[in-house]
C-alpha cells in the first residue's frame, strides 16, 4: 500500500549519525567511475551478479506485490473509477470526468508527475526527460526542450535521481509524484484526464494546475487505514467486498519454500506498509488463514521508507481486534519484541537486534536480505542507507511470457518498454542494476529453487533469469553499490 506523508527527509541526517551505515567492501570497478561489489570467484568467470542465500541469516519479504500479487485488470479499474468519483464529487470537477473512457496504453509504473504544470514524464537512467505528455497528449521533442531545457531536465526529477529520498516531502512533494507500484499507475491517467478536463474548461492552460493537489488528496482518502472498516473510501469497500476478484492466490510453491528457508535456521520477517486489518485480509486470501506462521516477526503500517531511517517506536496491534493500540509505544530495545507477535510501524535498527538476538549474533554479524517491488522503498533505501541486500521483483519481466494475463496493462506503446527506449536505459533499470543483488519477476522464480542453491545471473546486470530484451543491445550503467553478502 502507499503511504504519503511520510516524514523522512529532515530526519535523515541526524539518523545517519546515531548510526552510520555499514561499510561496503568495494572490490571491483566494473562499467562506471563508481564500483561494483562482486563475489571474486563472479569477477573471474562470468561478469555476473549472483545470489546465495547461505551468505544471508535473516530474511525479509514485502507482502503486496511480492509475497502476493493483485489482479492488475481488476485492481487498476477499480482504484481509476474511485479517484475519479472523488475528484467530482469532492474537489468539484466537471461530471464529464467520469465518462472518459479507461485508457490502458497510458498505464505504466514508474513515471512521474509534474504537478504544476499538468505534465507527465518518463526518465532515463541519468534522469532526463525521454517521454512525456501534457495531460494525454503526447509531447514533442521540440516542446520538451522548450519546456524543460536542451538538457531535458526537470530540477526536481533530477534530485529525486540524485536522492530520492530529498523529494519525498516538503516542497518537492507538493509538485512532483513517482509512481512507484501497481496502487499509483492509475493516478497517471486519471491526473491526465483532469488536465484535459480543466484545459478544455478554461480555453487555455492556467499558469499552473491544482490536480496533483487535489488528486493527492484523493489518493491520501482512498487509501487512508482510517477508512478501511467503513464505506468511505470505495476502495476499500470494493476489496471488502469480493478480494479474490482482486487478489491472487499465492503459489504453494511459495509457501513450502519459506517453510524450508525457516527450516533451514533463518530468520524470517513480514514487513508491509498495509495496515493490520488490509494486511490481514489480503494475506489470508493470498497465503491462507495462518499466514502469520511462516514469519518470526511481522510488522504492519511500516511507513517505509522511513522504517529503515528513523527510530519510531514499533507499537502493540491487538490481533482478535485487527488495529494498532494507541499509547502503546514499546521502548528501544531489541529485548522487547517477542517472536510470533505482531507490531505496527517501528524501525529496523529495532528489529534486526530482536532478530539478531533470535540467532545468538551480535547484530551486525546477522547479515538481511529483503525482497521487495518497490524499487525504492524496499531496493534504494535499505541498500542505500542501512546494511540490507535486497531483491527487486520487477513483474514486468514477467510480459515475455505467452500466456501472461496482465499485458494489456503493462505493455505501453505509449511510454514504451520499463526498462528502456531504444538505446537509453530508464531510471528504474539504473536503480536496479545499481542496488538489487537481482532482480526477478515474481517470487515463484525463487521458490523453484532450493533454499542452498546458488543464482548466477547471466548478465552483470542482475536481471534473472534473463536480460530484458528491451536491455540486450543497451548498457545500463552499472556500478553496484550492494550489500555484503557474497563478498567474504
Amino acid at each position: 500500500m502507499p503511504m504519503l506523508g511520510d516524514p523522512v527527509a529532515a530526519e535523515i541526517a541526524a539518523e545517519r549519525e546515531r548510526f552510520p551505515q555499514t561499510p561496503r567492501r568495494l572490490l571491483h570497478s566494473f562499467a562506471a567511475p563508481r564500483y561494483s561489489r562482486y563475489s571474486a570467484s563472479t569477477i573471474m568467470t562470468s561478469y555476473c551478479k549472483e545470489l546465495h542465500l547461505k551468505d544471508y541469516d535473516i530474511i525479509g519479504f514485502d507482502l503486496d506485490g511480492t509475497l502476493l500479487r493483485y489482479d492488475l485488470t481488476n485492481m487498476s479499474a477499480l482504484i481509476y473509477k474511485v479517484l475519479k468519483r472523488y475528484l467530482v464529487e469532492n474537489k468539484g470537477y466537471s461530471a464529464a470526468l467520469l465518462d472518459l473512457p479507461m485508457d490502458l496504453d497510458f498505464l505504466q509504473k514508474g513515471l512521474f508527475l509534474d504537478g504544476p504544470r499538468g505534465n507527465i514524464l518518463k526518465l532515463s537512467s541519468e534522469a532526463q526527460i525521454l517521454r512525456a505528455t501534457h495531460g494525454t497528449r503526447q509531447l514533442s521533442d521540440q516542446e520538451i526542450v522548450a519546456i524543460y531545457g536542451p538538457e531535458r531536465q526537470w530540477a526536481i526529477t533530477t534530485s529525486f535521481y540524485k536522492d530520492p529520498l530529498s523529494t519525498w516531502n516538503g516542497a518537492a512533494s507538493e509538485q512532483m509524484r513517482s509512481l512507484l507500484d501497481y496502487f499509483d499507475t492509475p493516478s497517471a491517467l486519471v491526473f491526465a484526464q483532469a488536465v484535459d478536463v480543466v484545459d478544455k474548461q478554461s480555453g487555455s492552460q492556467p499558469e499552473e494546475y491544482e490536480v496533483w493537489r487535489d488528486l493527492q488528496a484523493g489518493l491520501m482518502h482512498i487509501f487512508s487505514r482510517d477508512h478501511f472498516s467503513n464505506d468511505s473510501s470505495l476502495y476499500f469497500k470494493g476489496m471488502r467486498e469480493d478480494t479474490p476478484k482482486y487478489v491472487l492466490c499465492t503459489d504453494s510453491c511459495v509457501l513450502d519454500w519459506l517453510s524450508a528457508l525457516r527450516k533451514s535456521g533463518k530468520k524470517l520477517f513480514l514487513l508491509t506498509g498495509s495496515n493490520i486489518d488490509f494486511a490481514n485480509m489480503t494475506a489470508t486470501q493470498a497465503l491462507g488463514k495462518n499466514w502469520r506462521e511462516y514469519f518470526d516477526f511481522v510488522v504492519t503500517y511500516a511507513k517505509k521508507p522511513g522504517f529503515f531511517t528513523i527510530q519510531r517506536p514499533f507499537l502493540q496491534v491487538d490481533v482478535r481486534e485487527l488495529k494498532e493500540l494507541a499509547n502503546t509505544e514499546l521502548p528501544q530495545d531489541a529485548g522487547v519484541l517477542k517472536p510470533g507477535e505482531i507490531y505496527s510501524q517501528g524501525n529496523w535498527h529495532q528489529l534486526h537486534g530482536a532478530l539478531a538476538k533470535l540467532l545468538n549474533k551480535e547484530t551486525a554479524q546477522a547479515k538481511a536480505l529483503y525482497f521487495g517491488d518497490n524499487i525504492i522503498q524496499d531496493v534504494y533505501t535499505p541498500v542505500k542507507h542501512r546494511d540490507f541486500d535486497a531483491v527487486a521483483i520487477a513483474e514486468e519481466l514477467l510480459m515475455e511470457e505467452k500466456n501472461y494475463p496482465y499485458f494489456a496493462e503493462l505493455d505501453s506503446q505509449l511510454w514504451g518498454s520499463y526498462f528502456a527506449i531504444g538505446c537509453q536505459p530508464t531510471l528504474w533499470s539504473n536503480f536496479i542494476s545499481n542496488f538489487a543483488q537481482i532482480c526477478v519477476p515474481s517470487m515463484k522464480e525463487l521458490a523453484q529453487l532450493e533454499p542452498a542453491q546458488r543464482i548466477v545471473c547471466t548478465n552483470p546486470y542482475g536481471f534473472s533469469p534473463k536480460l530484458p530484451k528491451e536491455l540486450e543491445t543497451v548498457n545500463p550503467t552499472s556500478c553496484w553499490q550492494g550489500g555484503t553478502g557474497s563478498a567474504q
